[in-house]
């Protein structure tokens, strides 16, 4: 087989750093494979294509350079280890993204070096490790569904089977032109194509009968490498054969050593970042755990996040020979999170004061390698590990480590602790001492000095007993611990790559010694997983069931309770460690035969059975839920016994305790650390963009409640989670959260309140490990001050910090203003001469407002297709970040909820996101918003976007306070409290809505329905997609006409005529059209259909006192002006009329009218006068009550009988476009008067002057919300008649966008007081 690689890095990396000098580099495979698959049986040995074998055919290497779309390729037919221009080459050259490929030629491949790989086509590089099974059969098959474009690709290079399923990749893509090839696409494009090329491959071989295929491709676009490992079987392959190798190592750099030039380790940080991911066909070092093999049939997606710090994303996911969708909506491979830095106060310290807080540093002795994870033991004892791989136990009063195990070296750095306590421990077991710095940290003075640590290093392996206990009586004390649980002692659990150690601490942490001895920590058993699985990233869990999260993305439960005493009876001459491999595969058969009875197997056919440690092993995961990244974190509630793993990929998901998974969220970034409170029955998860949520642990099916730190551009990464508060650590305070970041930041959260207590600056690079021993009330210190001891670590050359932080938790809500109050009103404005508008909050949303138009959202038209899903992700993390929300993004909207208190009432508020059309006519760009004489031009600002964010921002009001005031402080000080605003509030946002297709807003909220969205008592749905009679008078609207659209079309002859040749022997369509549609009216526009105002219902006594109260104010001619009709007079019935306002709300409030709104004819000829063999026009009847089939019915029946009456030998053609019903409530209602006072009180006129009125307009999904919801709706209008709404220069007041603020606040806390 062919060998390839591919390097992505965020730093440029020498060609021969790849190529030539690792010890096994791709140079070297190409004479020395050690993995190579010989061909299936049947091929002749004269091919020289038996194991070991040269790779000789030919080689190429291609690479982008810095900020370059267009890559480099360099191909030659000679050996790659014999030419001279590859090593000039890979000296010199450096690239961020390097594509390589050495090529051995299968059967019917020609040997020249247009077959040479990389193959490019515009931005793609493209290479094949392999063979096509009956190719020769399927070549011309193949060829012929390319398009033009891939064809000649393919013929440029040969036309071999490599070429040809780029070709078809190409083809699936959508790559027609050099145009074309030169657009960036997404990675839900490239695995959807490389996905629908196996299977095209795999179908194609499959008609001419079994032979086997090998189908490890590889693709690049420079911005992403995404490759597969594929293989079927042929009739002689065993299933152990399936498929060729392909590796994948990734870590923060590779680099050689600096001894040793040949020797290159890829290194790893302990701030979790990947900067570097290269996928081979073998391991190009001897060091296979820093290899992970991929799974066979599975794609692998590496790609760069875009952002201020970029870093490598990787996805892994089971091939599925179709379309692949929301790799971008998981993960930041597409784009990071584009939320906006919330900056604090420079004096955040200063809002609770530092009063004396006492840091220490305990430095190693030896270069130990960066702190990856901390765990505390007790009050007084915890464990670091780290980067080479050590254990250190310390003990906090003595400030220096006194024992020190090591994993084994091969298996790397030490890359997650956990800790079991014994059944029957308490505080009191506490190695806590009486000279506790926590005692005297009132007087710093006193405190005695540090001396230097002392750290005692045991030369001998893990495998040996300690110096102090001989190893007979190690043997003595485990072999008497046999028979016993694991409860009978104190457990560590320790990972790294593809190994599981555990240690018994009881002697730490329950026997008092000295520091000068080394303690015995016995490894008792040491698990190592076959195949390799990476890194083992993450545990958590009990005794009974410990849960495991690698980077093979795979999740297992280890149930140790069940296989204890077998695991550790097993024989052991020498060692004290007993090893362990776990077969996955043979796990999971295992586990299928036993039936739910781990750590055993049938044996035989008498229905004994005998213990098999496989079977202990269990996989979480299935198709439908599983991680397609790293699992880098997990972690066990225990009260609601729920657990969550985070992964790469960037969702969260959710399992009971017998391991099924309850549900699934997308975070907005790599969920990098999880932590659980059982106290506050809370999880806690931190995500790459630096973002913190709060789960219910009783109800994580309902998404998080509330978010700590909303992250964003500037942000941290969450790197490490920890609590405090549960039983087995002193905690006299409330329960806390701590969190500890990239960028260094240790911030402490009340568990309860989820509001900030703290924010300290470590002054490490960045803080990956954190751990509570323990929080005591401060001896010295006032009422409510608390001292919290917590040591950190992170890239900081192993040294550990020991911190002692003074907490204030006053119960006093904490604000902290950003603004002097003297710069602001402290609300929006209400009098537009003031100019003191908020400049913090009505800023933002005008911010806000400006990037929400920049989406061109037309969802009526596929080519925005992308802008659409990026406008909802975009949205679903505004509702995040100003609201902690919970948001869910659907295909076709975004749902969110805030406030999850069933005693409060649920309002639902509903709007939309997508947008017209632009077109032409307008003075400015219509995508880019403009602020001109007090208004804000651009498409979409009216209609629906400003008063959609006047929403968020209305409820972002009652959460931050008194609904009149504006709380001035930085959302990341403190998080939105959902106790503070009276009602609940769930925000149903339409994605399809100008497209008049209500189907899939309804499957939507039908959907969240079902899964708890809409529990509590719902009181009112808001609507704010209206507009007022005029400028001047808001309104409130209770009533709107449904609509009916029908194409009519009139055909002639087979095809268009010449009209002078002719002209008048025949009628013609547009005459007959025309007749008709002059027919539907009379001269004054109302409608001349016999039966279509059958059904409208008569004037009420309430719609008589609203029509007469709007249109006191309406002249002649302000109608004319409305009308655009400029100094005209206007049309004939408006003359003569003692009160024309009430005329024209009469007929477009109650009464039914027709319009024609789209004319069409034949193709448009560049040359001569033809008459149209067809014409058409679409029909739109505004119906105020009918049923829609009857209005149907109507037009039906007067468009034939008239088109009968003028006896043409053309055909009629009537088609059903659209039927909307029409939607009336009451304007008594208890959400229709909330809402009439609150826009009183935001106008500052008396309530009678909110105008109710009924709109000429249609919202078709207004009356199914109706229905579905069962409540009383209102629709609040905030566009003024004027603000041009679906037409050019689109626009909308400065001023109502922020009294609409105002009222929507208003009218949810009147709500909640009804």
């Amino acid at each position: 087989m062919c060998r390839m690689c591919a390097l992505i890095s965020d730093e440029a990396v020498l060609l021969a750093d790849i190529l030539l000098r690792p010890r096994m580099s791709l140079v070297h495979q190409s004479y020395a494979a050690r993995e190579r698959r010989a061909l299936p049986q049947g091929v002749s040995p004269s091919m020289a294509y038996q194991q070991p074998c040269l790779n000789a055919d030919g080689f190429g290497v291609g690479w982008y350079a810095q900020q370059a779309p267009l890559p480099c390729v360099f191909t030659s037919l000679k050996p790659a280890w014999n030419d001279p221009n590859l090593r000039n080459l890979s000296d010199e050259v450096v690239s961020p993204l390097i594509f390589a490929h050495i090529r051995a030629a299968g059967p019917s491949s020609s040997v020249n070096e247009s077959a040479c790989h990389p193959f490019k086509a515009g931005r793609f590089l493209f290479a094949h490790n392999g063979l096509v099974g009956n190719f020769t059969q399927i070549r011309r098959e193949l060829l012929t569904s390319l398009n033009e474009y891939a064809f000649g690709i393919t013929l440029e290079h040969a036309c071999i089977d490599s070429v040809v399923a780029f070709g078809i990749f190409l083809t699936e893509l959508g790559v027609s032109s050099d145009e074309d090839a030169m657009v960036e696409r997404t990675a839900d494009s490239l695995c959807g194509a490389l996905s629908r090329t196996v299977l095209r491959l795999t179908q194609a071989a499959a008609e001419f009968g079994p032979e086997e295929s090998l189908l490890n491709l590889m693709v690049t676009d420079g911005e992403r490498i995404v490759a597969c490992r594929y293989g079927t079987a042929g009739e002689e392959t065993t299933e152990t054969e399936l498929g060729a190798t392909l590796y994948l190592s990734v870590g923060s750099r590779w680099l050689a050593d600096p001894e040793d030039p040949q020797t290159f380790r890829m290194k790893k940080g302990a701030d979790i970042k990947c900067c570097t991911a290269i996928l081979s066909s073998e391991p190009l070092t001897p060091i296979r755990e820093e290899w992970m093999p991929i799974a066979p049939n599975s794609i692998v997606l590496c790609g760069r996040t875009r952002g201020e710090s970029q870093a490598i994303d990787t996805l892994m996911f089971a091939l599925r020979c179709g379309p692949v969708v929301g790799l971008s909506a998981l993960t930041g491979v597409e784009s990071a999170a584009q939320g906006s830095k919330e900056f604090l106060s420079p004096a955040i310290e200063n809002e609770i004061p530092s009063r004396q807080d006492v840091w220490m540093s305990i430095n190693p002795t030896y270069e130990s390698g960066d702190v990856n994870c901390l765990v505390a033991l007790s009050e007084s004892i915890f464990v670091a590990g780290s980067m080479d791989g050590s254990l250190r136990f310390f003990h906090a009063d003595q400030g220096q480590a006194w024992v020190v195990r090591r994993h084994s070296q091969a298996s790397g750095p030490v890359l997650a602790l956990h800790f079991l306590r014994r059944a029957d421990d308490s505080l009191t077991n506490s190695s806590r001492g009486d000279e506790s710095p926590v005692e005297s940290i009132g007087s710093p003075a006193v405190s005695t000095p540090r001396s230097p640590v002392i750290l005692l290093r045991s030369n001998a392996s893990d495998e040996q007993p300690s110096k102090v206990v001989g190893p007979h009586e190690v043997l003595n004390a485990l072999h008497a611990k046999c028979n016993a649980k694991p409860m009978a002692m104190d457990l560590l659990l320790s990972t790294s790559t593809n190994e599981l150690r555990i240690w018994d601490v009881s002697a730490v942490v329950h026997e008092s010694n000295e520091v000068d001895q080394e303690v015995n920590v016995p490894c008792l058993l040491c698990f190592h997983f076959a195949p390799n699985q990476g890194h083992l990233l993450s545990i958590a869990g009990n005794l009974e069931h410990v849960y495991l999260g690698f980077q093979s993305t795979n999740f297992y439960c280890l149930h140790l309770w069940q296989g204890w005493n077998k695991l550790m009876q097993a024989k052991t001459r020498t060692r004290t460690t007993r090893h362990y491999t776990f077969n996955v595969e043979l796990a999971k058969k295992s586990c299928a035969t036993a039936a739910g009875a781990y750590g055993a197997v049938p044996n035989g056919s008498s229905g004994s059975q005998k213990f098999c440690h496989h079977s202990l092993l269990e996989v979480l995961q299935t198709c439908q839920n599983r991680h397609m990244g790293f699992v880098h974190c997990t972690c066990y509630e225990a009260t609601a016994a729920v657990v969550a793993s985070g992964g790469g990929d960037g969702r969260i998901f959710f399992w009971t305790q017998q391991h099924q998974a309850i549900c699934s969220f997308t975070h907005g970034g790599a969920v990098l650390a999880l932590a659980a409170c059982a106290k506050s029955k809370a999880i806690f998860s931190g995500d790459a963009h630096g973002r913190i949520r709060v789960w219910d642990s009783a109800s994580v099916q309902h998404g998080s409640r509330a978010v700590l730190c909303a992250g964003g551009i500037g942000c941290g990464a969450i790197l490490s989670l920890s609590t405090l508060g549960d039983a087995g650590r002193v905690c006299e305070g409330p329960p806390v959260v701590i969190s500890g970041d990239a960028a260094g930041l240790v911030r402490i959260w009340d568990a309860e309140r989820c509001s900030l207590l703290r924010e300290v600056n470590t002054g490490m690079s960045c803080c990956a490990a954190i751990t509570a021993l323990g929080m005591r009330m401060s001896a010295t210190s006032p009422s409510e001050h608390f001292c919290l001891r917590v040591p950190l670590g992170g890239c900081n050359s192993g040294v550990i910090k020991l911190a002692y932080l003074d907490l204030a938790t006053s119960t006093k809500k904490q604000q902290l203003h950003l603004s002097p109050v003297g710069r602001i009103c402290g609300r929006f404005c209400r009098n537009k001469d003031c100019g003191h508008e908020d400049v913090v909050e009505f800023q933002r949303l005008v911010t806000l407002l400006g990037e929400f138009v920049t989406f061109p959202t037309v969802s009526s038209d596929s080519r925005f297709a992308a802008d659409m899903q990026k406008a909802s992700s975009w949205l679903g993390s505004k509702f995040e970040e100003l609201l902690g929300a919970t948001a869910r993004i659907f295909p076709g909207g975004v749902i969110a909820r805030c406030g999850w208190d069933t005693r409060k009432p649920l309002v639902i508020m509903y709007s939309h996101y997508d947008v017209v059309a632009a077109g032409k006519g307008w003075s400015t760009d219509p995508w880019t918003m403009v602020a001109k004489d007090g208004y804000f031009y651009g498409r979409g600002v009216s209609d629906n976007k400003g008063p959609l964010l006047a929403q968020i921002f209305a409820v972002r009001r009652l959460l931050q306070g008194d609904p009149s005031e504006f709380c001035l402080m930085g959302f990341e000080t403190e998080a939105p409290q959902e106790h503070n605003c009276p009602v609940n509030v769930l925000f149903l946002v339409d994605g399809y809505e100008e497209s008049g297709d209500p189907s899939d807003t309804i499957r939507m909220l039908r959907e969240a329905k079902s899964d708890g969205w809409l529990r509590g008592e719902i009181i009112g749905l808001i609507i704010n997609n209206s507009q007022w009679i005029d400028d001047e008078r808001p309104c409130l609207c209770y009533g709107m006409r449904g609509v009916v659209d029908l194409e009519v079309a009139i055909k002639g002859g087979e095809r268009d005529l010449h009209s002078g040749v002719n002209g008048g022997l025949l009628p013609e369509p547009i005459f007959d059209l025309t007749a008709l549609a002059s027919s539907l009216v009379d001269s004054s526009g109302l409608p001349a259909v016999a039966g279509l105002s059958d059904g409208v219902s008569n004037l009420s006594e309430e719609d008589l006192q609203n029509l007469t109260a709007a249109a006191q104010q309406m002249s002649v001619e302000k109608i004319t002006r409305r009308l655009g009709l400029g100094g005209s007079g206007g049309p004939a019935w408006l003359q003569n009329l003692q009160s024309p306002g009430f005329e024209a709300l009469k007929r477009t409030w109650v009464q039914p009218s027709i319009s024609i709104t789209e004319v069409g004819k034949g193709p448009k000829h560049q040359h001569g006068r033809h008459i149209a063999n067809r014409a058409s026009c679409v029909i739109s009847i505004r119906t105020p009550g009918q049923k829609g089939e009857d209005v149907v019915s109507c037009l039906k029946q007067h468009l034939k009988h008239e088109f009968g009456k003028r006896r043409s030998c053309n055909q009629l053609e009537i088609n059903t476009l659209a039927v909307s019903e029409a939607w009336v409530t009451k304007p008594t209602s208890k959400v229709f008067c909330a809402a009439r006072a609150a826009v009183a009180d935001a106008w500052k006129m008396d309530e009678s002057a909110v105008l109710a009125v009924r709109e000429g307009g249609t919202i078709a999904i207004l009356p199914l919300l109706e229905a579905e919801l069962g409540c009383d709706v209102v629709q609040m209008a905030f566009s003024q008649a004027s603000d041009a709404v679906h037409l050019p220069n689109e626009r909308m007041s400065r001023t109502v966008l922020a009294r609409a603020v105002d009222a929507i606040a208003g009218t949810l806390s009147r709500l909640a007081e009804r």
